[in-house]
């Protein structure tokens, strides 16, 4: 008998891996396909930190996992059809008084299977792969969310980095002034308190440098969170390639967004378990084959005391079960009414983030092009200036005002480069492409 245990104990269908403990998920879970997240404008830099957010993410391991989930409770659907078999010993011991004992052993197989009259099991199948579908989606879904935030907040870096240059390039100019002032005063020429202002504005722009650099150190930390690398400050290594304004987005173009796809495919999973419900309050009809020594029901059905084989149908059905069936039915039923308002809110909401994206691109896009436009007249007034400073037609402190007055327009157009950048992001975001 120990014999036949040890043997039953190895046909459980467990590998040595299933039997083992379970290992590290951050290191087993790894994705297989490349990044869907596409828009790296051009920077090398934004492009390598995109691969490491997908693959390392700890948002993309946990979709992983619920994938895995998924599969699983589909393998656990499909086994549901098989043919069930259980193999095991009937033993019994027993005698007339307590002096004497008589006692045997017998091996026993039964194989059952249900019949899917209704379709129950067909339908709880379909229903596991429809969620697996929605699961599917849902890993797409993040994988895009991962891309965007990496993106986000690599420009976010870049953004403290420009105003950390512009800062301290105003502190330059403003040491300069100051130098200027401090000479007028020692001449006569001013006063005081302009000195203290000056001062008071050197200070000021060494604080925007500090905060600029607080700022990006911030970013580089929630790039290493996302990556799951070391926080390090990456080099602005190039233009950002914005390409040309969209003209027109088509109809169609959130039926390609991977959340609105996961909404679809729970309807179609929740209508699967509303039917599985339904055929499940209907008569049950099953099969069983026994060999050895099989069920007493059985020997008493066929009016002998001992069968070497047997094979009987049941055919089953509740007749009062203080409603439990109907309920399951109605839970299915709402259930399959909140996956359908669900996706039209889904639909709802890509729509309305289609519309604020295109909005803040071409928002964007003008401001854009108005700070570019101050930039340029700005290096022509300091053009302009420096030739009258040449000509002894303006002073020391008046050039110093021009060059900051630039410095200022160029960090504006910088800054509205970038949130045009974040204007592309959100608009990728919301067409999903």
């Amino acid at each position: 008998m120990s014999g036949l245990a040890v043997g039953l104990a190895g046909c459980s269908g467990l590998t040595a891996a299933d039997r083992g403990p379970r290992g590290d998920p951050i290191a087993r879970l790894n994705v297989s396909t490349p990044a869907p997240w596409r828009e790296d404008f051009g920077d090398p830099v934004l492009h390598g930190l995109l691969r490491q957010a997908d693959a390392g993410a700890l948002d993309t391991k946990a979709a992983l996992a619920r994938l895995e989930k998924a599969d699983a409770e589909v393998e656990a659907a499909d086994a549901v059809r098989g043919i069930n078999v259980f193999a095991g010993v009937a033993s019994a011991v027993g005698g007339r008084t307590f002096r004497t004992a008589t006692s045997a052993a017998t091996p026993t197989l039964e194989i059952t299977n249900e019949v899917d009259v209704w379709g129950r099991i067909k339908r709880s199948r379909q229903a596991a792969r429809s969620e697996q579908s929605a699961t599917r989606y849902d890993f797409e879904a993040v994988r895009w969310e991962v891309g965007a935030r990496t993106a986000r907040t690599y420009l976010a870096l870049r953004t403290a980095q420009v105003e950390a240059r512009a800062a301290g390039r105003r502190r330059e100019l403003a040491e300069q002034t100051l130098d200027l002032v401090r000479k007028r005063a020692a001449q006569g020429a001013a006063i005081t308190r302009d000195v203290e202002a000056r001062r008071l504005a050197v200070d000021a722009a060494r604080d925007l440098a500090l905060r600029a650099d607080e700022a990006a150190h911030i970013q580089a930390a929630r790039l290493a969170d996302l990556t799951g690398r070391p926080a390090a400050i990456p080099v602005q290594a190039s233009v950002l390639d914005l390409g040309a304004s969209p003209d027109a987005v088509a109809s169609t173009v959130i039926d390609a967004r991977p959340d609105v796809r996961a909404a679809r495919a729970r309807i179609d999973a929740a209508d699967h378990h509303r039917a599985s419900a339904i055929a499940a309050s209907r008569p049950q009809f099953q099969i069983a084959a026994a060999f050895g020594s099989p069920d007493a029901a059985i020997a008493s059905l066929l009016d002998v005391r001992a069968l070497a084989w047997a094979v009987a149908g049941t055919v089953s059905h509740q007749i009062l079960d203080g409603g439990a069936r109907r309920a399951k039915v109605h839970i299915a039923t709402a259930e399959a009414d909140l996956a359908d308002i669900a996706y039209r809110q889904a639909v709802l909401a890509a729509w309305n983030d289609v519309r604020e994206a295109l909005a803040a691109e071409a928002q964007a896009r003008r401001a854009l092009s108005a700070a570019e436009g101050d930039a340029r007249l700005a290096q022509a007034a300091l053009a302009s200036g420096r030739m009258r400073h040449d000509a002894g037609a303006a002073d020391g402190l008046s050039m110093v005002a021009l060059q900051d007055a630039a410095v200022q327009a160029a960090d504006a157009a910088d800054h509205a480069r970038l949130r045009l950048a974040e204007a592309r992001v959100q608009l990728a975001l919301a067409t999903g492409r």
